[in-house]
């Protein structure tokens, strides 16, 4: 059973369900079958998915000095001893995405698995490539199969197993590679919302997510013995600059940043069994949204399908009752429109010339902009338009900015950028690059 602790809160256990009975359920749909055979991996899940369970069980405080916590969790594997040395690199992952302070206890499991890690025969060609079903990661899945590639798609449900075969199957035949056979690992991990413990998961922002997904991606990579690890995002949601100057901490998200994969591939080497090295990267870190558009040649039509909503689960089914109620076309309803996700997709559909359904979104940015009284009274606008006031005036600023200026200006957040070997200055520069080039997209969208 995990066991989390919050410094000044009450203790809280958490049980797997088992005939609907608990606090949350794990399960994973493998190429081979329904569960994973290496120990090591079945445990990298564990700890991600204890993580994120610690992460949600505990609301931040709102006043200054509440927002950092200090969190302590006892997760049961069938290595102890293996991830005891590894204890204070679970720790510093964690406390970068999320900003809290972490300590991580192991304990033996009580249930017994089967024990066989076993030397694979290498699949030299093959990567994991994690598949949320969004637009990035469509197109990450495009760059891949242009490497020449045989991905391995991680997914966690919803999209589930179906509809991302059905989804990769066309983009194959659209890049005329049929021939290609992907494989597929289907994740599915749920928190009882409706536990008997009322308020059991109060906590929203959900820092710890990167942590959960690359956990299932290294567990993939270890069941198969496939060193090589892509999660594919923008170069402006990866660097996740603040479009608001008074954003820190806790509120920004780090959930593709190069330091969280850096620290992640750390903690996968350690973990690492086989004589190759493991390596966890963004391919498409110096691209915008628009630019990676242009990955998916032939099956451009595919992005359409895609959904990058930060709300598309209940708050856009609650808006979808909104308009219904009130008369209003739904039907093609799937992303709100407004929330930081959505905008940076539709700016890159306009770049590109991308066409979508009438009514695909709630919200039209432009209309929010120009004229916002008219939403007035539709649910989750108040909360939302705020977004694409920031995210414009950020760009119009940037658009004004000398690259000099726009190092002093978030010097902060980019000296957390290189890696060891990596120049700061070329670093900086082809950073400052991507986002005035995602600056003049955005601008010249809001203004038609």
């Amino acid at each position: 059973m995990i066991r989390v602790q919050c410094e000044g809160k009450r203790v809280r256990n958490f049980e797997e369900m088992r005939n609907s009975v608990g606090d949350y359920y794990s399960r994973v749909r493998c190429p081979s079958g329904d569960n994973l055979t290496n120990p090591i991996a079945r445990d990298l899940v564990r700890v991600g998915e204890a993580t994120f369970l610690a992460d949600r069980a505990f609301r931040r405080g709102t006043r200054l000095g509440e927002l950092t916590r200090r969190l302590t969790v006892s997760v049961p594997v069938e290595e102890p001893k293996l991830w005891a040395t590894l204890a204070d690199q679970i720790a510093d992952l964690a406390g970068f995405v999320s900003h809290d302070r972490w300590r991580f206890k192991f304990t033996r499991l009580k249930e017994k698995y089967p024990r066989n890690i076993g030397i694979r025969t290498p699949l030299p060609d093959h990567s994991i490539n994690l598949f949320s079903g969004g637009l990035d990661s469509l197109c990450g899945a495009a760059a891949a199969f242009k490497r020449g590639e045989t991905p391995i798609f991680v997914s966690h449900s919803p999209p589930g197993y179906q509809r991302v075969s059905t989804r990769i199957e066309a983009l194959a035949q659209a890049f005329g590679k049929d021939s290609v056979k992907p494989l597929f690992f289907s994740f599915i991990f749920r928190v009882n919302e409706r536990a008997s413990d009322a308020g059991l998961f109060p906590e929203r922002s959900r820092r710890t997510r990167p942590m959960l997904f690359l956990s299932m991606a290294g567990a993939a990579a270890l069941e198969l013995a496939v060193p090589r690890v892509f999660l594919n995002e923008n170069g402006v949601l990866a660097v996740n600059l603040p479009f608001q100057p008074n954003l820190t901490g806790p509120q920004i998200s780090r959930h593709a940043h190069p330091e969280t994969l850096r620290r992640f591939e750390t903690l996968l080497r350690g973990l690492w069994p086989f004589d190759s090295t493991p390596i966890v990267q963004n391919p498409l870190f110096k691209h915008t949204k628009a630019e990676e558009l242009r990955l998916l040649g032939n099956g451009l039509k595919l992005a359409a399908e895609t959904i990058s909503c930060e709300y598309a689960a209940q708050q856009v089914a609650s808006l979808i009752g909104w308009l219904k109620r009130n008369n209003k076309p739904f039907t093609d309803v799937r992303e709100c429109g407004l929330c930081v996700p959505c905008l940076v997709r539709r700016s890159a559909m306009h770049w590109i010339g991308v066409r979508e359904k009438k009514h695909h979104y709630v919200f039209d940015a432009r209309r929010a902009l120009n004229n916002p009284k008219s939403y007035l009274g539709v649910p989750l606008f108040d909360y939302v338009v705020p977004q694409v006031r920031d995210l414009y005036n950020f760009c119009v600023r940037l658009t004004r900015m000398k690259p000099s200026e726009f190092v002093v200006s978030y010097l902060s957040e980019l000296s957390l950028l290189p890696g060891r070997n990596e120049d700061v200055c070329l670093l900086s520069r082809s950073v400052y690059n991507t986002y005035a080039r995602f600056a003049k997209q955005f601008v010249e969208y809001c203004k038609r």
